[in-house]
């Protein structure tokens, strides 16, 4: 009897001991999450598909369903002034976020309610050799969260987006505790009259939420579409400096894979850009000469036909613009020049 009572204690011991480690392991994964990233190609399997089979891509929410992404945005933009003296700045920053949503309800038009939370963002920087971090998780003290105020309002203060079925993002809404936190911290909440708190929550939601959004809701044609099936966006203009430049995103269906039994597309994309302006410019005596924007876009997004969602992404932007100018003194005529390189990679995963 004693040795069976010695056998059950041990047996429970063992057993506590595997789930406390379990328990330490799960943990452990959740804190890396918001720390860590893969941006390499998804792991899948060829599949022998005929070209000419048909297939829908579209969203499928499921009223009560919950799916969570990392996202992680990667940026470089090098600035440099060459005048009486040359001053540069390079800047490299990696933020990653948490996001959890939760579909609430799906009307008949298929266009679902998702409650949208960040549950973390990590930021680490470097400008000309200083570092700079910030984690929304640590014990930050009130200087660190008044500096970062926006990430800090982001954090655990729910919001509600509707999408429809092939992606279109169709309203964001309910932003209000995010932006009074941030007014909060910044002291600001009785210097906004109702009126400008109506426009600083459009403009915060198109700046800073929206542009995340749509990295996770693409949108996909509404018709029926085969490997090799092409389907283009337009896009709004974009102003950058004296120039307008007319995006147009393009999409193709390369392949379909298996991920663990379920269906992937494999989607290629670009962007055709058509840039717009006078390259020369005159103001106050200043003479302007600028060279037109050179610009890219390309990335790979893999859609998962079977859950009918993004399973993972990787896209990446650059720009580079320069310009030259004269200004007539009594001194002779000073010249100068400015030039920038900017890049940004975003790397979208479901976890």
């Amino acid at each position: 009897m004693k040795y069976v009572l010695t056998l059950i204690l041990l047996s429970v011991l063992i057993l506590f001991s595997c789930q406390q480690k379990k328990t330490e392991e799960e943990q452990k994964s959740e804190k890396e999450l918001a720390s860590t990233f893969d941006s390499s190609a998804l792991k899948t399997s060829e599949t022998v598909m005929d070209k000419q089979k048909t297939f829908f891509l579209k969203y499928n929410f499921k009223p009560g369903e919950s799916f969570k992404y990392r996202m992680t945005v990667i940026s470089q933009n090098e600035q440099s002034i060459q005048a009486d003296t040359n001053m540069s700045t390079v800047l490299d920053q990696t933020l990653i976020y948490i996001i959890n949503f939760k579909t609430l309800s799906l009307d008949e038009d298929s266009i679902a309610e998702l409650q949208c939370t960040f549950t973390s963002v990590n930021l680490k920087a470097n400008v000309n050799g200083k570092e700079i971090t910030y984690q929304s998780d640590a014990k930050n003290d009130s200087t660190e969260r008044v500096k970062f105020a926006e990430y800090e309002s982001f954090v655990n203060n729910p919001f509600n987006v509707r999408v429809g079925k092939n992606g279109n993002l169709v309203e964001v809404y309910k932003t209000d505790k995010i932006m009074n936190q941030f007014l909060s911290l910044r002291d600001l909440e009785d210097s906004l009259s109702t009126q400008d708190k109506v426009l600083f929550k459009e403009d915060m939601s198109n700046r800073s939420i929206k542009p995340l959004l749509v990295q996770i809701f693409r949108e996909v044609p509404a018709h029926k579409v085969a490997i090799d099936s092409t389907w283009s966006y337009k896009r709004e203009s974009l102003p950058v400096l004296v120039f307008k430049i007319d995006y147009t995103n393009l999409y193709k269906i390369e392949k379909l894979e298996i991920l663990d039994d379920e269906m992937i597309a494999v989607i290629t994309g670009k962007v055709d850009a058509k840039i717009t302006g006078e390259n020369t410019y005159s103001e106050r005596g200043v003479n302007y000469q600028f060279d037109t924007p050179i610009t890219s876009a390309s990335g790979t997004i893999y859609f998962n036909i079977d859950k009918g969602i993004i399973q993972k992404s990787r896209t990446e932007t650059r720009m580079q613009s320069t310009y030259r100018m004269e200004m007539p003194t009594p001194q002779g005529t000073k010249k100068g020049s400015a030039s920038e390189n900017t890049s940004n990679v975003n790397v979208l995963e479901l976890l």
